[in-house]
């Protein structure tokens, strides 16, 4: 088996297949975080704060797992970042044992114009401590297959449940009400 290496220039087409918009996180199995922000035709103004201070918060819905939610140069700027931490964890299996044992965490964020899949920013974001710690426990329970004590959702079930979640309220209400 081959291994392939990716890479992500500004300029270019993004060398992965962006579904839709909004962001895309994955996480690899030593820890490290990528998002794919995907936005038809973003202004000079969202490049510019896609390099700027980002925010980072957690949603929580009751059993459901932690959704990241990321203000981007200001609160006008909110991104949710669903991910199913089952499925992640079938793809990148100790991912969140890795992303805990990090010294210091930062995510790669590319921004790409879903019109064209070229992409148009790549910046590191630092992330708080906290917020990866806040994190790996709500999202490392759902290592495990499901129990009396855990529920996992295949990626049919957690796309319907975050679908819902967003409907139910807007980004900038789950903001505000997100620690």
């Amino acid at each position: 088996m081959t291994e392939q290496n990716i890479a992500f220039e500004e300029g270019k087409q993004c060398p992965v297949t962006v579904e839709g918009t909004g962001g895309g996180l994955s996480i690899s199995p030593n820890g490290d975080m990528l998002l794919v922000g995907s936005i038809p035709s973003p202004s000079n103004q969202q490049v510019e704060a896609w390099g700027g201070k980002w925010r980072a918060k957690l949603i929580t819905e009751s059993e459901f797992p932690s959704i990241p939610i990321f203000a981007i140069g200001s609160e006008d700027w909110i991104l949710e970042t669903p991910c199913n931490p089952s499925q992640m964890e079938i793809e990148a299996p100790g991912f969140c044992e890795a992303l805990y044992a990090k010294e210091e965490c930062s995510m790669a964020a590319v921004l790409v114009d879903s019109d064209t899949g070229i992409i148009k920013k790549i910046t590191h974001v630092p992330l708080d401590e906290m917020f990866i710690e806040r994190l790996v426990l709500s999202w490392n329970p759902f290592r495990y297959e499901s129990n009396d004590y855990n529920t996992s959702f295949n990626p049919k079930e957690f796309t319907k449940r975050v679908g819902e979640i967003f409907k139910a309220r807007p980004s900038k209400e789950l903001w505000v009400t997100s620690w």
